[in-house]
């Protein structure tokens, strides 16, 4: 596991991101950003704080769709924007923010903070990225090459969630001609409506416009079994988004008491319960083990919602 929830508040990769926006906000002597997004999303805490922090002036616009959720994410946004509006729905705070970006002197960021800025800061993270794994597998890994073959030997594969796809996109490019493999897991939206966006996105960050192949796209399944149904006619649903059962939370809250890392049940509680089940299963099958090239899974931060999992319960 790749911890990058270790950065402070556990914002993760989002620091990396926002520090790219800041450095591009430098550059250009900006001093005002415009925000929009969810009040309790982990976007607008991290942005708001780090930005603020960083000295830039925040305005920021947010939905909600439950007026009496309160959460430590909202509380994050409230307390580092220095103007703040919060609506009822998505669709209205975006035309808001469409109208008053039209005459906004400073930066205007899309929802996610989608922005060039955002690869630059990502950038030097998978340049280190890319040292430790070689490292960690005892062996240099190939430099890369636009003009090697595709189909050269994969020596590693990088695992993430594709929540906004800034992330993973970036990874996509930057290791496009080495032998590593960046895969992607959906979580919270369909692959054939990301798919969709995804050539916009590159745009957006300054990539270049690449895709993904079919296996570096990949979809939580759960396996749900009735007692009527035989073992061949197991039924397989795609996992919901931001749903929590008492079986995921617990099994969040028993993770960190044997490894003291935390994930949180919208990301990373999602892709590491399969993920483990799929490294067992190959462990089962030493014919699969030589085949199968090693799996380092990129955990972005994101928990500092959910500490709840873990204070709610007796100390060990």
């Amino acid at each position: 596991m790749i911890r990058d929830d270790l950065l402070p508040f556990g914002f993760g990769t989002k620091w990396r991101k926002a520090f790219g926006i800041f450095q591009y906000l430098q550059k250009n002597q900006i001093h005002k950003v415009l925000l929009w997004g969810a009040i309790h999303g982990n976007y607008l805490a991290s942005f708001t704080c780090i930005l603020r922090r960083s000295g830039i002036t925040i305005d920021t616009i947010a939905y909600t769709r439950d007026p009496h959720l309160r959460s430590y994410n909202e509380r994050l946004v409230r307390g580092h924007s220095h103007t703040i509006s919060c609506y009822a729905n998505r669709k209205e705070a975006h035309a808001v923010w469409l109208d008053k970006k039209k005459n906004y002197p400073g930066l205007s960021l899309p929802e996610f903070g989608i922005h060039v800025g955002q690869n630059l800061g990502l950038r030097s993270f998978w340049q280190e990225l890319e040292k430790k794994i070689s490292q960690s597998l005892d062996t240099s890994l190939d430099q890369k090459d636009a003009n090697s073959p595709t189909n050269q030997k994969i020596k590693a594969i990088l695992r993430m969630e594709i929540g906004s796809g800034a992330t993973f996109l970036s990874a996509l490019d930057y290791f496009k001609e080495t032998s590593i493999l960046v895969q992607g897991v959906m979580v919270g939206e369909k692959k054939e409506t990301w798919i969709s966006k995804r050539e916009d996105l590159q745009k957006q960050l300054g990539l270049r416009t690449i895709a993904a192949s079919e296996g570096q796209i990949l979809e939580i399944v759960k396996e749900n079994k009735s007692k009527i149904e035989s073992e061949k006619d197991k039924v397989t649903k795609t996992v919901s988004f931001g749903k929590q059962t008492q079986v995921q939370k617990q099994w969040i809250y028993d993770f960190y008491r044997n490894t003291d890392i935390l994930l949180e049940p919208i990301y990373s509680g999602m892709t590491m319960n399969p993920l483990l089940r799929e490294i067992h299963e190959m462990q089962l099958s030493p014919s699969s083990v030589m085949q199968t090239s090693p799996i380092f899974y990129l955990h972005q931060g994101g928990q500092i919602q959910h500490l709840d999992l873990i204070l709610e319960k007796e100390p060990r």
